[in-house]
């Protein structure tokens, strides 16, 4: 009896020697993509999930900004792009779009290079169930061996809460600024 415990006793150490289960290894480089995203429970919320989105490069979190309509929220997304480019800017403008045109853009720029968006002379209209948002933007979009693409240009989002009372944009209007490329023409460039 006793030669038996002996032998299962150095079969077991024999066994987790062989296994490696205490040897230090390389830690796995991260393949998730990075999220900043937290539930806007007010609009400023929103705001910072979409400059978070870009910083991120995360085009799920992007996407969740926006009202996907019924049966969340009672108003689907619509978007108006600014006046430069309304005649060759596609009619219908759904989220599908906006994800894939965001999508693009985050895989077409090196994950070490950063995009740049800002908003400045920020303003907001608070009601009780919806908020309007306005406020002038920059972006700075890196191009290989070359300078960034810069678009600027104010934008005006109408907001609201969802079931869940989570804030979303339900409206987007693009407001060209002369002399500047827009954020529809970014849209445009990248969704194909």
């Amino acid at each position: 009896m006793n030669a038996r415990i002996k032998i299962c006793f150095f079969s077991s150490l024999l066994i987790l020697q062989a296994c490696d289960i205490f040897e230090s290894r390389e830690p796995e480089s991260p393949n998730e993509t990075k999220s900043s995203y937290r539930v806007p429970v007010e609009p400023p919320d929103v705001i910072e999930n979409i400059k978070n989105s870009f910083k991120d490069k995360n085009a799920n979190d992007y996407k969740k900004n926006f009202s996907s309509g019924s049966p969340l929220v009672d108003r689907n997304f619509y978007f108006f792009p600014s006046s430069n480019v309304l005649n060759i800017f596609p009619t219908d403008w759904t989220i599908a779009q906006e994800f894939q045109y965001f999508n693009n853009l985050v895989i077409r720029v090196p994950q070490s290079i950063p995009i740049v968006l800002s908003f400045s002379d920020e303003q907001y209209e608070l009601q009780a169930d919806s908020a309007v948002y306005s406020a002038k933007y920059f972006i700075s979009v890196p191009v290989q061996n070359s300078a960034p693409v810069i678009y600027e240009g104010n934008l005006r989002f109408l907001m609201s809460t969802d079931i869940n009372a989570a804030w979303v944009i339900y409206y987007w209007e693009d407001i060209a600024t002369q002399n500047s490329k827009s954020w529809s023409e970014l849209k445009i460039e990248f969704y194909l």
